[in-house]
């Protein structure tokens, strides 16, 4: 449930009296402090805050008789740690708004998602205690360690660039390189483009733009560009890019491009592995044609691309890919290729 401004601030003045001043408020002093602050009406208020602290946020308050004031019985225990304020609420949803009007619903979509992500974290930080886990002698919740793609701090600048419709400025350096780049290498050339959209995935970002060079768009990965720049110079995309970028960002798996056109994409999974996919969508232009107790048939309508392939070939022997004939054939040759390297 959200936390009102009001209530915000009284929990935050309570929360800050007990870790700074242990025992040394007594409850008509912290009350006190709260009706001059907050203007609280009575003592029952105080104790009704109090009881929400302990049942909502789990904050370990106690109180000391002899010493006749508040305490936390875990020293450690930070009440803001755990919470987004008012303002944090107000800021991201004015950043929606704003997103919803440059950017489109998709942008606004991926921010209201990654939200929900934040919130369910607090949610598990709650309720996760350390010393639980030390008393029984094994971890609570296990969680996959990830490696965030790199140049995160590209993002918000690149947002400007498109935001002002900007060109920008940097260096790439190309995973097919032999040598990875040093202080004694010669750097990259530096390299302009006229920044259209961002796209995450799988927690890298990447920048797709058009090139005046090849007359094309290009994507680039933020964790492979240094020595970013916004310049003066407004952007220029021609319409029929702005058009294909826009049509091909939504019926595209991954970030790899591709030269294949968007088509359906038919696969029959066992039906174990159904319902997995029924449960998280590989794409969200996914339908079910058929699902009984002999296969699980989707419907894509995707454009086949490299990224898309890696990842079906993920099901292994839960998968047939049914049409189109350029995918089956693409995913024998792939499966074959992987086959003959242990056949050696």
């Amino acid at each position: 449930m959200p936390i009102t401004r009001s209530a915000f601030q009284r929990y935050r003045l309570i929360d800050e009296v007990i870790s700074r001043h242990p025992r040394r408020y007594s409850k008509q002093r912290l009350f006190e402090l709260l009706r001059e602050h907050c203007g609280i009406r009575s003592v029952s208020s105080l104790e009704k805050d109090i009881q929400r602290l302990r049942e909502d946020h789990d904050a370990p308050i106690a109180y000391d008789k002899r010493s006749n004031g508040y305490y936390y019985t875990d020293p450690q225990f930070r009440l803001l740690r755990l919470m987004l304020t008012p303002d944090d609420m107000e800021a991201l949803d004015y950043a929606r708004e704003v997103l919803a009007a440059t950017q489109g619903a998709p942008v606004v979509a991926e921010l209201t998602n990654a939200l929900q992500k934040v919130r369910q974290s607090l949610d598990i930080v709650r309720e996760v205690r350390p010393e639980d886990g030390q008393a029984s002698g094994r971890k609570v919740v296990y969680v996959e360690e990830k490696v965030l793609g790199g140049n995160r701090q590209y993002v918000p600048v690149l947002i400007r660039a498109v935001n002002q419709n900007r060109q920008v400025e940097f260096r790439y350096h190309k995973h097919e390189t032999a040598v990875a780049p040093t202080a004694s290498t010669v750097p990259e050339k530096l390299r302009t483009l006229h920044p259209i959209l961002l796209r995450e995935v799988a927690d890298s970002w990447y920048i797709i733009g058009y090139d005046d060079a090849t007359g094309k768009e290009r994507t680039y990965a933020l964790d492979r560009m240094s020595d970013l720049e916004i310049l003066d110079e407004p952007c220029a995309v021609p319409d029929t890019v702005l058009a294909y970028v826009s049509e091909f960002f939504e019926h595209i798996y991954g970030i790899t491009d591709t030269t294949d056109p968007v088509e359906d994409i038919v696969l029959s999974f066992t039906p174990l592995f159904g319902r997995y996919v029924k449960a998280k969508p590989i794409h969200q232009t996914q339908t079910v044609l058929r699902d009984d107790d002999t296969e699980c048939i989707v419907k894509l309508r995707l454009a086949p691309n490299r990224d898309l392939l890696m990842h079906l070939r993920s099901y292994g022997e839960h998968l047939k890919v049914l049409q189109p004939a350029s995918l089956v054939k693409a995913m024998t040759e792939s499966l074959r290729a992987m086959l003959e390297r242990y056949e050696r």
